[in-house]
């Protein structure tokens, strides 16, 4: 139950034709992923990695989101391994980069998302508009309406 709460399963193709007519066969899936991938260590470590190196970047959270969007949110998307730089956040990101990237492909993804408890989008594989952004219902985050909020 505890899975289901505040769960959107996006997958690529399901999204922009016909998601209806799929969301209920991959359903499923998905839950046993998400099952799978919370239950293991590899997703706390990655979530650990990030959430320390994001609050280690800067003490003002709008200066982190700002060097951040400037620095991954590129035409390059998911191709974009690493940048550089010596902040940890770049560590974390070439590290566990690759390994949901492979999960993305592999599990045919729109996109990976990990958000701290504050509402902050720590990592996303794309980075489009969204990242770095802070989608806490009652935050100031430009995406908070959205369905990631």
């Amino acid at each position: 139950e505890g899975l289901q709460k505040g769960i959107a399963w996006v997958t690529e193709g399901t999204w922009r034709h016909e998601w209806w007519t799929k969301t209920d066969q991959s359903t499923p899936q998905h839950r046993q992923w998400l099952a799978e991938d919370v239950a293991g260590i590899k997703l706390k470590n990655a979530f650990a990695e990030f959430k320390q190196s994001w609050d280690e970047y800067d003490t003002n959270t709008e200066v982190t989101r700002a060097a951040l969007q400037k620095d991954y949110a590129t035409d390059q998307k998911d191709a974009l391994m690493s940048v550089e730089g010596s902040e940890s956040y770049h560590g974390a990101h070439r590290k566990w980069h690759a390994v949901y990237r492979k999960i993305l492909y592999d599990r045919g993804y729109y996109d990976i998302f990990i958000f701290d408890t504050t509402g902050d989008m720590i990592y996303s594989m794309y980075k489009e508009s969204d990242y770095a952004t802070n989608v806490k219902e009652n935050g100031n985050g430009h995406w908070k309406g959205s369905g990631l909020g």
